[in-house]
């Protein structure tokens, strides 16, 4: 039991500055932080959250200062309010990481039907709790309690911590780049502020904390995005040519003839029929599919991936033998194969690939990748004459 009277003030006044800071964060997003879809769940979750900002000032206004007279039902629909935002704000986030996960899940569909059912059960127990008496009951003498109803509610849209941290420890787990493991790992640290914030504010509920979690948690998965674009191909997840770049140059100094380093350039066939067919959205589907096969193939062999640009990658092996170089395509065609059958595509998916070694650490690093790049227009035009 608390003095409601006390914390009045501070409630509205970090509840008005999260909802500035979570405006701040809308512009950046708006400059393309990451995809079509990742910036659009994003905002979505920014947009519970203001929500949540604002009716949770509401409530702690007309609740606890005195100044105003609200029946019963007022409150409980103010608070409601509060607390199905803060919800959806739990629900929006679990698919704003499914976004930004490109590669097929297990289950996704089952996934996402399970994060819509929290947010859709907080406002029925709410309205159960009402009726029980049981939510949060501001008495006559100024003092406030919380009911067993209430928290069961938090306790539910607590769970969207549980859940998106185990999808992102599976994807954790999946990663072949350290910028996509930093940004999984920043994704999993996203709840822990959200889950503390939500206990300590259901223990000590004269401390305006929560709204406080949540907006540094935003604030930290923005930054944290934004030094993943340094490395990271923002559509595809993988690493992008500047990485490849360092990568390269780097394994090319420690290069022997016992232990030679083997790149393979992939591009797309037919990628810009896709796009004029199809559409540009279509276009990139297809361009996260082929990433996801070439996770796949780095998965079998130990390989260092990028996207190279457009609808070229790069993949480059330290560790093969010349018995080996034959493999690597068919590995790369055999899991692009499944994933486009999977995936029941109105089009033919595949890849046409190129490759070139190197034994000596004198040899340019151009000079690598083109003769990568002649063996992979060689292979696309030996394709287009037996067509």
């Amino acid at each position: 039991m608390v003095f409601a009277t006390q914390f009045t003030a501070a409630y509205v006044i970090v509840n008005a500055l999260c909802l500035v800071l979570s405006m701040i964060i809308m512009g950046a997003v708006s400059r393309n932080l990451g995809t079509q879809d990742q910036n659009r769940h994003f905002r979505l979750v920014l947009i519970a959250f203001m929500v949540f900002n604002v009716f949770d000032a509401v409530w702690a206004l007309i609740a606890c200062s005195g100044l105003f007279s609200p029946g019963e039902l007022a409150l409980s629909v103010v608070n409601g309010i509060n607390q199905t935002a803060l919800a959806c704000c739990g629900c929006f986030w679990i698919h704003f990481i499914l976004s930004f996960m490109s590669g097929e899940i297990p289950n996704r569909k089952a996934v996402t039907i399970a994060s819509v059912i929290p947010a859709a059960l907080v406002p029925i127990l709410h309205a159960i709790g009402y009726v029980l008496d049981q939510n949060v009951v501001v008495h006559p003498d100024g003092t406030m309690t919380y009911g067993w109803m209430h928290t069961v509610t938090v306790c539910i849209i607590l769970s969207y911590g549980i859940m998106s941290t185990c999808i992102m420890a599976c994807e954790y787990r999946r990663a072949h780049s350290s910028a996509q493991r930093s940004l999984c790992l920043a994704f999993m640290t996203f709840m822990l502020p959200f889950i503390v914030g939500g206990i300590v504010d259901t223990l000590i509920p004269s401390t305006p904390i929560a709204a406080a979690c949540i907006a540094a948690s935003l604030t930290f998965v923005m930054v944290s995005m934004q030094e993943s674009r340094i490395s990271s191909d923002a559509l595809t997840g993988l690493n992008n040519r500047h990485r490849a770049d360092a990568y390269l140059e780097t394994s090319m100094t420690r290069v022997t003839p016992e232990r030679p380093i083997h790149l393979f350039m992939i591009d797309l066939d037919g990628f810009k029929g896709i796009n004029d067919t199809f559409g540009h959205l279509e276009g990139d589907r297809a361009l996260c599919l082929v990433a996801d096969a070439l996770r796949g193939a780095c998965s079998k062999l130990s390989s260092f991936v990028a996207r190279w640009g457009g609808d070229e990658f790069m993949l480059i092996c330290t560790n093969l033998t010349n018995d080996d170089e034959d493999y690597v395509p068919s590995v790369i065609r055999d899991e692009l194969a499944q994933r486009a059958a999977k995936a029941d595509l109105p089009y033919q998916l595949s890849c046409s690939v190129g490759h070139a070694s190197c034994d000596s650490p004198d040899e340019d690093c151009d000079r690598l990748v083109a003769r990568a790049d002649e063996m992979l227009y060689r292979v696309k035009r030996a394709k287009n004459v037996g067509r």
